[in-house]
C-alpha cells in the first residue's frame, strides 16, 4: 500500500485510471509502447496502491536533456488527499537523481483546471507553440478514435 514503482503488468489498471481521469489516448499509450517505456524509463514511473487497487500514477521520462511528466492521474474518490503531490515528488526525485535539470509537462485544453495544482508545485506556464508530427497510425483499443475506452 502506498507509493511504488510501476511495472509492466500494471498496464490494464493504468488504462482504467487514465480513462477515469479523462486523459486522452495518444501515440505511445498502447501496451507494447508502455512495456518498452517501462524498460527504458521505469525508474521514473510511479504508482500509488490502495489495498489491491492502483489509484494513482505518473510517468516520467528523461532524454538526457529534459525531463517530461506524462499521465499524472489519481482516481476520483482519492483526489485532494496529497497523492498527486507524492507521485510528482517521486518522479521529480528520480529525474533529479539521473541528472535532470528541468522538467516539462503539457496540459490538454480540456484539463486546464489542473494548472493550479502544477503551479502550487512550482511549475510555470510558458508561451511555447506545441507542434507534432505523427509517424505511425494511431489505433486506440476497441477502434475508438482518440480516447481511451
Amino acid at each position: 500500500m502506498g507509493l511504488r514503482p510501476l511495472k509492466e503488468e500494471d498496464y490494464a489498471d493504468l488504462v482504467k485510471l487514465w480513462k477515469n481521469a479523462g486523459l486522452s489516448w495518444d501515440w505511445g499509450d498502447d501496451q507494447g509502447s508502455y512495456v518498452e517505456a517501462v524498460r527504458r524509463f521505469g525508474q521514473h514511473y510511479w504508482g500509488y496502491q490502495w489495498n489491491d487497487r492502483l489509484i494513482g500514477c505518473v510517468l516520467g521520462a528523461f532524454d538526457g536533456r529534459r525531463g517530461w511528466i506524462y499521465h499524472l492521474a489519481v482516481a476520483d474518490p482519492f483526489r485532494r488527499r496529497g497523492i498527486g503531490r507524492l507521485l510528482m515528488q517521486a518522479a521529480e526525485r528520480s529525474l533529479r537523481q539521473h541528472g535532470c535539470q528541468k522538467i516539462n509537462l503539457l496540459i490538454e485544453p480540456h484539463n486546464l483546471e489542473v494548472a493550479a495544482f502544477y503551479q502550487a508545485l512550482g511549475y510555470q506556464a510558458v508561451a511555447n507553440q506545441f507542434m507534432e508530427k505523427p509517424l505511425l497510425t494511431l489505433t486506440p483499443p476497441d477502434g475508438a478514435s482518440g480516447e481511451i475506452v
